[in-house]
């Protein structure tokens, strides 16, 4: 969790990454396809190298629009369909994207009751929902702008925090690139990411195409234990590079259109990141005295997997189980509610993820997102929200869960 403290991803979870560093890229980095591959063959780059040019990539790219499709299997397209107001069709999923510098950007993700769109214009930022003619508007603060520059685009990494990166994936993964391909008129680098254990952890492999000139990933591919097709995949294609008019990132309120305000719990990824710098604890003693509320450990994490960190920031608690690919995270907050959570149950109408709930005994009542490289648990108890995830089974997060309910 020592990348918590600087900015930087940690390396356990660079499977999900590295799919994220495309998404990231559309909305920071720059991405060209040409008509046909340009001169010889680039020289093949080192697994260091790589990585250095990759998380470089988006600090000057040129403006530019792009379309990105994406296809995946791990949510159930009716939990996606409901959550945004569709009939949850199977199948490719496209959205167009547009940049215009580092605090210019428009994403518009086609749905078919309505599109959903995501302008920023410098500090302002305008979330609109189609499907419920709904417009979030208001300022990004300039913290959240300055740390989310940093955690979306990964920028400037250093050669020797690559170093860390790197010791960091050797102890349970084998990170590899190959000679360059050429992919849609383009020079690419090919990288592979698979856990050294896989009875640790439910990902198979993480496989990547890395732009040989913007490095950017054009293509990204997650493989589930298995399954032989992937179960997230993302492509970028038709790439224009060149000025977009500042028109492009206005965006004016549709007729009839419900406006709110946006709210400071838009701006971040979860209910675990604050203001405060997250902090190391010796025991859930010292974590409960930092966090201001009685911490819990799990009496048995899957596995048998052992404690190996806890970090506070502010009013949560987050404590790691193993290491690598098969780490296990709980997450817990004060303050949490009946049904609280980054999740909504299936019956729920919103603009979050609506999941399934089970029951965990003794009246508690848990959110579960099981998918095939991972499981998500999210339930509220005695004042205090708890989520619980790795990349295990449903049935062992359940047990586990209901061993700490049971203390």
């Amino acid at each position: 969790m020592d990348g918590a403290r600087t900015g930087r991803i940690p390396m356990r979870v660079l499977t999900v990454a590295l799919g994220l560093i495309l998404v990231a890229a559309l909305g920071v980095g720059a991405l060209t396809v040409g008509a046909g591959a340009q001169g010889e063959p680039p020289e093949r780059l080192t697994e260091k190298e790589l990585l250095l040019r990759v998380t470089a990539a988006p600090e000057n790219a040129p403006d530019f629009r792009a379309t990105l499709t994406a296809e995946q299997t791990l949510v159930p397209e009716g939990l996606l369909g409901a959550s945004e107001g569709d009939t949850g069709d199977a199948g490719p999923r496209t959205a167009r994207v547009w940049r215009g510098g580092p605090d210019r950007l428009r994403a518009e993700l086609q749905g078919g009751n309505g599109d959903r769109v995501l302008v920023r214009n410098g500090a302002r930022v305008s979330i609109y929902d189609g499907a419920s003619n709904t417009l979030k508007t208001g300022e990004k603060p300039e913290a959240a702008l300055s740390g989310a520059d940093e955690a979306d685009g990964l920028p400037g990494a250093s050669p020797e925090e690559i170093d860390e990166l790197l010791a960091e994936i050797a102890p349970s993964s084998n990170l590899t690139t190959g000679t360059p391909i050429e992919v849609a008129g383009r020079w690419a680098y090919p990288l592979t990411l698979e856990p050294r254990d896989e009875s640790t952890t439910l990902v198979e492999r993480a496989e990547a195409l890395v732009d040989a000139e913007t490095f950017v990933p054009l293509l990204y591919e997650l493989y589930a234990e298995g399954r032989p097709e992937p179960v997230v995949r993302y492509e970028a294609k038709d790439f224009q590079v060149g000025p977009v008019p500042e028109a492009r990132f206005e965006f004016e309120t549709p007729p009839g259109a419900t406006v709110e305000r946006l709210q400071p719990r838009d701006h971040r990824a979860d209910g675990y990141s604050g203001g405060d710098e997250p902090r190391k604890a010796a025991s859930v003693e010292e974590a409960s005295e930092l966090a201001g509320f009685t911490v819990e450990e799990l009496p048995e994490a899957p596995g048998g997997r052992e404690l190996e960190e806890i970090m506070v920031a502010g009013d949560g608690a987050i404590l790691t189980y193993g290491s690598g690919w098969g780490a296990v995270v709980l997450a817990e907050k004060t303050g949490g509610e009946v049904g609280a959570g980054p999740f909504q149950s299936a019956g729920d109408r919103g603009g979050e993820l609506q999941v399934p709930v089970v029951d965990l005994g003794d009246g508690v009542r848990a959110h579960e997102l099981s998918t095939p490289v991972g499981t998500v648990l999210s339930w509220s108890e005695g004042g205090v929200s708890y989520t619980l995830a790795g990349s295990v089974q449903a049935a062992e997060l359940r047990e586990a869960a209901r061993g700490l309910l049971a203390r």
